[in-house]
């Protein structure tokens, strides 16, 4: 059994990490370390003790690396100014990104991918693919809050990473705690405010405080244009401000498209299947200890029998 299940959950695990969000997290909170050779290390420290982490703790039964492309996605193409004002990848990262992969090659663990998507939108076409498996929990490993919208009871849930490799998860319990509702409408709570990290304007004028007042007590974008156009007066008697509501007015167009980028697709033309994303001992040692060695981990190296046991995913 792992951390986030109750005693008597003989549920099997899957583990979706969203590969990008841990390194990128690694690499600004982790010093420059560098290997033997001078290369930059420290983003692929984080990952892989984050990933050992996850084996250790979550027992997975299944587990699966996604990852974005550097290509322009379906949001680019819709909005040229979407994340333009995130600095270009440093190349440093890159090329760490670049041996993560190699590193999850050597532990037989599976890369899903595809161009024009994002990782998040792999996730959320991978919990799409899987949501009518019986007995079966997911888990979302991320270093953000992004893929929150698809928490779905304690059946998918979200591990995500704050200081060092400490984590919490969040279940929809914990999801309406913070926000004051529920994963679903978290789209509509950021075509409301923006999401000023990706350089999503939302409604101008409209900051996180009014939106989550106004999702927490109309709910949806369509409902709360819905009351606007069908009982304005109404709106205003139940305290909403005038220029709240001229405001809203205004930008419904930006809200929906706002909106529109921030939802998570489901719908990504990627192939997957349980039994070819199961976590055993397949993993070839040799090359993990040659890769581990010329990186300078040498500190993981003799964890690696404990923590890709035979039965290191299967022992609750």
């Amino acid at each position: 059994m792992n951390s986030s299940q109750k005693p008597g959950d003989k549920r099997k695990v899957l583990v979706l990490l969203d590969s990008h969000a841990i390194l990128h997290r690694s690499f600004h909170a982790l010093p420059p370390f560098t290997s033997p050779s001078g290369e930059p290390t420290g983003a692929l420290y984080g990952f892989c003790s984050m990933l050992f982490k996850i084996i250790r703790e979550l027992k997975p039964d299944y587990l699966t690396a996604c990852y974005d492309l550097p290509e322009p996605t379906f949001r680019h193409i819709a909005y040229k100014e979407y994340k333009i004002q995130r600095p270009k990848t440093a190349d440093e990262l890159i090329g760490q990104i670049e041996k993560s992969k190699e590193i999850l090659g050597a532990f037989q663990i599976p890369i899903c991918e595809f161009s024009g998507f994002e990782a998040d939108d792999i996730i959320g076409t991978i919990v799409e693919k899987t949501k009518k498996e019986k007995n079966l929990k997911v888990i979302i490993a991320s270093g953000d809050l992004d893929t929150l919208q698809l928490v779905k009871n304690d059946d998918v849930v979200v591990y995500v990473f704050r200081k060092g490799t400490e984590a919490v998860f969040y279940d929809e319990n914990e999801v309406l705690k913070r926000y004051g509702f529920g994963p679903k409408l978290l789209p509509d709570f950021k075509g409301l405010k923006g999401d000023p990290s990706d350089n999503i304007f939302g409604v101008k004028g409209i900051g996180e405080k009014t939106a989550g007042q106004l999702i927490q007590k109309f709910g949806s974008l369509e409902n709360i244009y819905e009351k606007i156009k069908e009982d304005e007066i109404g709106l205003l008697s139940s305290k909403i401000k005038a220029r709240t509501i001229q405001l809203l007015k205004e930008n419904e167009k930006d809200a929906f498209f706002s909106k529109a980028l921030t939802e998570i697709r489901r719908d990504a033309p990627i192939s997957f299947s349980l039994s070819s994303n199961q976590l055993g001992k397949l993993y070839n040692p040799e090359k993990v200890r040659f890769l581990f060695e010329k990186l300078g981990f040498k500190s993981f190296l003799a964890r690696l029998p404990d923590i890709f046991s035979m039965d290191s995913g299967r022992s609750r």
